[in-house]
């Protein structure tokens, strides 16, 4: 099996409120800013660089938080960053139908496989967690 790796970002507001994302496609899920990892790019560079494309504003990586890796071949690296500038919107691409800070709880369904399996490790300030093994669920 191949393995894709991808990486996304953990960004809290000063309110505690979370930048996410939702997909306009396949199960239109809330998710992170990130994305695919491009050939001889680290996850470092690869968060960053997914979200300025899908949001506009630059952050940097403060900490890892884990390396996820699902049954179904996909590894994501998660991130806490921070906004370094701009203003997250949502860009002019079909990517994406929403960019928008939420309260951890209030994020609805559906959500994407590595944000249900890493939003309590983010909130609880981990750092380097590794799972493997994690189910699909969305």
């Amino acid at each position: 099996m191949t393995l894709i790796s991808g990486a996304a970002a953990f960004v809290f507001g000063d309110d505690g409120r979370l930048l996410v994302v939702k997909e306009n496609y396949g199960r239109f899920r809330w998710s992170l800013p990130g994305g695919a990892l491009e050939l001889d790019e680290t996850p470092q560079d690869a968060v960053v660089r997914e979200t300025r494309e899908e949001t506009g504003a630059g952050v940097a990586v403060d900490h890892l938080v884990g390396v996820y890796r699902f049954e179904h071949g996909v590894q994501a690296y998660a991130f806490r960053c921070d906004l370094v500038d701009g203003e997250p919107s949502l860009q002019p691409t079909e990517e994406l139908s929403a960019v928008e800070w939420l309260r951890p709880d209030e994020i609805p369904e559906p959500r994407s496989n590595l944000l249900h399996h890493a939003l309590a490790d983010a909130l609880a300030g981990r750092r380097g967690v590794v799972r493997v093994g994690l189910a699909r669920l969305n």
